[in-house]
């Protein structure tokens, strides 16, 4: 009894060193009236092409057609009415209210990080003196062209430290890593159509950044894709405007094109057919000399197991006679 007591106070503790982060799962859940993932996007939403900062209040990113053309935009929900804002009007500010120290806890050790160094969290349940920022697939018109949802890949991070973004599974779940520029330089998260989620996003050290974003969904041969840059200014003291400066590099503007940049095909100017009958007669020339080798060694392999076969018969017999 003591010992479940004595874990289940360590819990708790844990839970305060990191209050903010450990939350129930950032999935879409059944409505409920005290869900605060439970949201409506009406299609009359306005969309706002003026440069701000947000400090405070519910934001999700997500990709919203806009003149029969798809945008990455960011819905935000801190005043009375939604509003949705291109992303390179935003600036998120992570203020030292989200400062946060790091928990013995080993499942966070993806952090590296020693236990008690401070980091800026935008945490995945709202803390009302952080921004909220979560991400979407509501856009009622972005539903009817998506199909069953969409990837967000998260890319080239420009900044003084580095960042994550994680899922807490309960109060006391093991973090779910989605993205991690220690390690990565891009990461892809399926995202569900008609999906609300939040997730925690951590930063090392205060100052500017900027994070490379794309949205890819619709046919898998043919996605529709489209790609933009998320920024943020970490801590009371990093300006705006040095987050508005930074330009990391783009992500590829199609999952084909990345593929086609990361295993670049063969050159077929050169050559032209004569390499590949080249190809074709030293393939055909191994191909006879290892059959050549093969069947003399199954020869000689035959003739040794008969031999061995004679040996152990004849040991057998002058075996039997004594």
């Amino acid at each position: 009894m003591m010992k479940r007591m004595s874990a289940f106070n360590m819990a708790r503790a844990l839970s305060a060193l990191f209050v903010g982060i450990a939350v129930s799962v950032a999935v879409l859940l059944p409505a409920f009236a005290d869900d605060p993932l439970t949201q409506h996007v009406d299609s009359s939403e306005q969309v706002v092409r003026e440069e701000t900062t947000i400090e405070r209040g519910h934001v999700d990113l997500g990709p919203k057609i806009v003149d029969s053309k798809p945008e990455i935009l960011a819905r935000d929900d801190s005043g009375e009415t939604p509003i949705w804002r291109p992303l390179h009007t935003l600036v998120f500010r992570v203020s030292d209210s989200g400062k946060l120290q790091v928990p013995s806890d080993p499942s966070y050790s993806f952090l590296h990080a020693h236990e008690g160094e401070p980091y800026w969290v935008i945490p995945q349940t709202q803390n009302p003196r952080v921004v909220w920022l979560g991400w979407n697939t509501q856009d009622p018109e972005l539903i009817k062209v998506m199909g069953s949802g969409a990837t967000m890949t998260l890319g080239n991070l420009q900044g003084p430290g580095k960042a994550w973004l994680f899922l807490q599974d309960g109060a006391f779940g093991a973090p779910t890593v989605l993205y991690d520029s220690s390690t990565s330089s891009q990461s892809d998260i399926w995202v569900e159509a008609n999906t609300h989620v939040h997730a925690n996003w951590a930063f090392s050290a205060p100052g500017a950044y900027a994070l490379s974003v794309r949205w890819c969904f619709g046919d898998k041969e043919t996605p529709q894709c489209v790609s933009d840059t998320l920024r943020f200014v970490v801590g009371d003291g990093a300006k705006v405007e040095e987050a508005r400066a930074l330009t990391p590099n783009a992500l590829a503007a199609s999952l084909k094109e990345e593929t086609d940049t990361a295993k670049p095909q063969a050159p077929r100017e050169q050559g032209g057919n004569s390499e590949y009958l080249i190809y074709g007669v030293i393939c055909l020339a191994l191909s006879v000399l290892a059959f050549i080798v093969v069947s003399h060694r199954t020869k000689k392999s035959k003739k040794q197991i008969e031999q061995a076969r004679e040996d152990v018969l004849r040991d057998f017999g002058a075996e039997s006679d004594v």
